[in-house]
């Protein structure tokens, strides 16, 4: 038997080493070998079943509705991640117009995991001044049918005789009665104006109950849907179009928002439209508009400056905001 050594116990040492080790890379090279596997498989079965390109879209189709004159930047840029824990995270920026132009002001980001109740669909803005401005006072309460007012935003009509004529802006206003969106485009023809966006009414606190705002004799829901250039996609999701909100296309754009409120209700949870995408009382309003039709109490509007001072004198017009100024752009 041989006797055993220092030197005998080294090398037995050592080639028990490089053993341990070429077996602890083995493990570690086929555990990445399968994560690679894992994720790919994951990948190819994501992009098969187009689960990123439907989570964009109806994440574009509720900032049209719940977001007056914000919507997607130009170029229809996605960045998207699968997580190993298939969480999608999917980020595009978004757009304002201001005149005849559009800007970048922020970022919406989507974090869509296996349960809705966990996922998320947050807009990030590049500057806190780019906040909300858009407020709009119901013309009467719905279940009484009273006359209310509007109290609006103080020294608009002010600001605006002061701006330099070479300048475009935007601006919110509310009707004093409600009216059928092409009475509303009819009333503003006259005008070197674009019309963006309307409030819809679809049956708050009258077909069901919904938060809202009063002071005096107003009444300002904080939950509301608008109306804007319909929005349609192929069946894979692959193609997309988007109408103006014109006379022209105002059928189309009623059976278009129609139509997508039904294939979430149809083909969607109630967790999905609700907690995902924040599209509140879908089934109540997609009732009502079926039952009721269209009808809009206010608007966004975007022009020159002198051209919204104009309104002004139009009787129909109160409780007017006003939105971002930007230099002309305007033909």
């Amino acid at each position: 038997m041989t006797d055993w050594n220092k030197d005998r116990e080294k090398k037995i040492m050592a080639k028990y080493r490089f053993t341990l080790t070429f077996r602890v890379m083995k493990v570690i090279a086929a555990c990445l070998l399968l994560f690679w596997v894992y994720m790919m498989a994951v990948n190819i079965l994501s992009d098969a079943a187009n689960s990123e390109k439907k989570h964009v879209f109806y994440s574009k189709v509720a900032l049209d509705w719940k977001h007056p004159n914000l919507y997607e930047g130009f170029g229809g840029f996605v960045n998207k991640e699968l997580t190993p824990f298939l969480t999608q995270k999917i980020s595009y920026p978004i757009s304002r117009q201001i005149g005849r132009e559009s800007q970048t002001i922020g970022e919406v980001h989507i974090e869509k995991r296996l349960l809705n109740s966990y996922s998320t669909l947050k807009i990030q803005k590049y500057k806190p001044q780019n906040e909300n401005i858009y407020r709009f006072s119901l013309p009467e309460n719905p279940k009484s049918g009273k006359k209310l007012s509007a109290e609006g935003k103080p020294g608009v009509w002010a600001s605006l005789d002061k701006i330099h004529d070479g300048t475009v802006a935007e601006m919110a206003f509310s009707t004093q009665s409600f009216m059928e969106p092409e009475d509303l485009l009819t009333l503003l023809e006259p005008y070197d104006l674009e019309v963006l966006w309307m409030p819809l009414y679809t049956g708050e606190l009258k077909e069901f109950q919904t938060g809202y705002g009063s002071g005096g004799n107003s009444i300002e829901l904080t939950s509301i849907y608008g109306l804007t250039g319909g929005r349609e996609a192929g069946e894979d999701y692959m193609s997309e179009s988007k109408l103006a909100l014109n006379e022209e296309f105002m059928e189309e754009n009623k059976k278009l928002m129609l139509k997508q409120m039904e294939n979430l209700l149809k083909n969607e949870s109630q967790s999905y439209y609700e907690n995902f995408l924040g599209l509140d009382h879908l089934k109540e309003r997609h009732q009502y508009l079926q039952k009721n039709g269209f009808t809009v109490y206010g608007a966004v509007v975007t022009g020159p400056v002198k051209e919204l001072l104009k309104l002004k004198e139009e009787k129909q017009i109160r409780a007017p905001y006003l939105g971002e100024v930007d230099y002309w752009n305007w033909e």
